[in-house]
């Protein structure tokens, strides 16, 4: 069902008798975190295309591939709205319960990132990415399934604009070495796939965020091609 807002506008009705209380939200936040943080190395063999195995060694190639100031701003822009429209249609209480929920979907993501690392394919890492976000948020904000995917397809709106019509990094443009960026995990004959939502899609909304953080606090330039600047 629906309630309405303070100025009628229709606002998605929670299912607030069944969500935790907010504290064990946070509590279940925490330790979905240091899962994250101290999960053990996986030895799988990976395919080139989905060579990294933590996001310190992919930021650098994500960096590259958001390399025109345009393209950054509209990821930064795209992110932010997502957040303010959250914030403005849930209110305070109902958006940090959102935060935490995708917080904690992000850092199971990444054990589901390690369990698909031998996949050809990202899909199957963004198929369990999604799941867990939603499942996430859903059980600690009660925010109907439909919504939460709708939230998350709308951020990804402005940065595909910037992909097709400003970095021109198509989907399916096909692949090249990372040596040809001057972007390189290690490993020879490394390919990527542009862009790298399609190899590392949990990386790559770590990124988004890691970028925004970046950008506020002006620890990456507008014009930067590379971590280093």
């Amino acid at each position: 069902g629906m309630r309405r807002g303070g100025a009628g506008a229709p606002v998605p009705a929670m299912a607030s008798t069944h969500r935790p209380p907010l504290h064990i939200c946070a509590a279940l936040t925490a330790v979905c975190v240091a899962i994250a943080l101290h999960r053990p190395a996986v030895a799988a063999a990976r395919p080139p295309s989905r060579s990294f195995a933590d996001f310190e060694s992919f930021w650098p190639l994500y960096v590259q591939q958001h390399s025109l100031t345009t393209t950054k701003l509209l990821h930064g822009v795209g992110t932010t709205l997502v957040v303010l429209s959250i914030a403005v249609r849930l209110g305070a209480a109902s958006s940090l319960r959102v935060g935490l929920g995708l917080v904690s979907g992000i850092c199971l993501s990444l054990l589901g990132a390690d369990a698909t690392a031998s996949c050809s394919s990202g899909l199957p890492e963004a198929a369990v990415m999604v799941s867990l976000i939603v499942g996430a948020v859903r059980l600690y904000s009660g925010l109907p399934p439909s919504q939460t995917a709708a939230h998350l397809a709308c951020g990804y709106v402005l940065p595909w604009v910037a992909h097709f019509f400003v970095e021109r990094n198509w989907p399916f443009a096909g692949r090249r070495p990372l040596a040809a960026s001057g972007v390189s995990s290690g490993a020879p004959g490394e390919w990527c796939t542009r862009p790298a939502t399609f190899s590392h899609p949990t990386f790559s909304l770590i990124g988004d965020f890691a970028l925004l953080g970046s950008l506020l606090t002006g620890r990456l330039p507008l014009n930067a091609t590379s971590p280093a600047g």
